[in-house]
């Protein structure tokens, strides 16, 4: 392996989209003025829950609307007619808002991307509208994002896939990908031959019948190990 790109999943591998997540859901509650036992969290679970499989299981619609739907079905299941008097649209904007805007950095994920940025062309590939990414935190490391919207397709489609690689101008196998999803960034990425970096942030379990990363690592900074053990600059130029 000698990677010419680096490409990323960005949402919870790069940026903490839990904690941005949760205080969106918290926001929309407390607008609701609904009174709960349950955590903001766990609000916001159901709704990515709910969010994935949407996006997952129909025809290519936009992130917003989709979020949209879920959170209107999040609502209507748990607290029926809280919403009434409330528009919809205006919710998902407050909830997206947060998730997009107040998702930070992880503590590692900027070291990173200062080292990277000086030695590698770097995109995120996400699962999201141009225009919601762009609102997001660490937008000025990249030159170039592929998303959802340009591909018309969610991760795990190789679709998306392919068009980042196109965009970059590279084989497949010129390009390490870096990823929290494993359901969404290994099992699309690998079959197009991409080599995967799986940053297991959360301890978690692979399938059975998942491909396998080539690396694993609970933090991106082993990346930058691997790629300072190589014996080529990206470039390909003798060190």
């Amino acid at each position: 392996m000698n990677p010419k790109a680096l490409t990323f999943d960005y949402f919870g591998t790069l940026v903490d989209v839990d904690r941005g997540g949760t205080a969106g859901m918290a926001e929309v509650l407390r607008r609701l003025s609904v009174e709960t036992g349950e955590s903001a969290f766990d609000v916001y679970l159901d709704w990515d829950i709910r969010n994935v499989r949407l996006y997952r299981g129909q025809a290519y619609a936009r992130y917003r609307d989709v979020a949209q739907q879920a959170l209107a079905a999040c609502l209507d299941a748990r607290w029926p007619g809280a919403r009434k008097g409330h528009a919809i649209d205006a919710l998902t904007d407050t909830f997206l808002a947060h998730l997009v805007e107040a998702s930070p950095a992880h503590a590692d994920a900027e070291p990173f991307l200062d080292w990277a940025a000086a030695r590698y062309p770097l995109m995120p590939i996400t699962n999201m509208d141009s225009d919601l990414w762009r609102r997001t935190r660490l937008t000025h490391y990249f030159e170039h994002v592929t998303t959802a919207e340009m591909a018309q397709a969610y991760k795990p489609s190789q679709a998306i896939f392919a068009l980042a690689l196109d965009r970059l101008a590279l084989d497949a196998a010129d390009v390490l990908h870096c990823s929290l999803a494993s359901w969404a960034d290994i099992d699309g990425a690998k079959p197009l031959g991409m080599a995967v970096a799986w940053i297991n942030r959360g301890a978690d379990t692979l399938g059975t019948w998942q491909p396998r990363p080539d690396f694993e690592f609970d933090t991106l900074s082993p990346v930058r190990d691997v790629l300072e053990s190589l014996p080529f600059t990206a470039t390909g130029e003798a060190i």
